[in-house]
């Protein structure tokens, strides 16, 4: 539909009200010219996180993290699932000992199907890793309740635990817990947090 007469233009446009924000009221609009798109300096590849060997447990538990991490970025979950529950027994610079626990005996079933395909992702994380043979090994019973090296999962169930504990002990000692317990006679079932 077209107007009836003619439209007046608007001396002046308020800020944001259009594609021409950039250009004074005053000043005749130009038609927008494409801006050609950078070129990038980086190349296109990720950058590939460079592992060196680990020196104590400390550093193959960081370690082996960052190799877990790789999996998931490189979305390789039927390597991560198995894998999250290994310990690392022995990181050398010929051999990567990985350990499953009594109770997860069939994750270490299911990561000794996938171990070249470990290798392979392992041997792209560092020149370090390049001549390292990963060994899977089913821990007995005694083995698995040793405080030796843990798996990442296991490592985190621990310290959700611990904190979860931490943070119940100070529900119960809070003040005004304990005086709606006195005043009410009342008892606590269950204290829920957030880890």
């Amino acid at each position: 539909m077209q107007p009836s007469g003619p439209v007046p233009k608007p001396e002046t446009i308020a800020a944001g009200s259009g594609p021409y924000d950039h250009v004074a009221s005053s000043a005749p609009v130009a038609a927008a010219t494409p801006v050609a798109a950078a070129t990038p300096v980086a190349s296109a590849e990720p950058a590939v996180p460079r592992l060196a060997i680990p020196a104590n447990p400390a550093d193959a538990l960081r370690t082996w993290n960052a190799v877990l991490e790789e999996l998931e970025a490189l979305r390789k979950f039927s390597l991560l699932g198995p894998f999250q529950h290994a310990r690392v027994l022995t990181w050398t610079t010929d051999l990567l000992e990985l350990g499953f626990p009594v109770d997860v005996h069939s994750m270490g079933e299911m990561a000794k199907d996938n171990l070249e395909e470990l290798r392979a992702i392992l041997r792209t994380l560092g020149p370090a890793q390049k001549n390292v043979r990963v060994a899977v090994r089913l821990l007995d019973a005694s083995e698995s309740t040793t405080a030796g090296a843990r798996s990442i999962l296991e490592t985190t169930r621990e310290r959700t635990s611990a904190e979860r504990t931490k943070r119940e002990a100070e529900a119960r000692a809070h003040p005004i817990t304990k005086h709606v317990l006195q005043t009410f006679g009342a008892q606590i079932k269950e204290i829920k947090t957030d880890v």
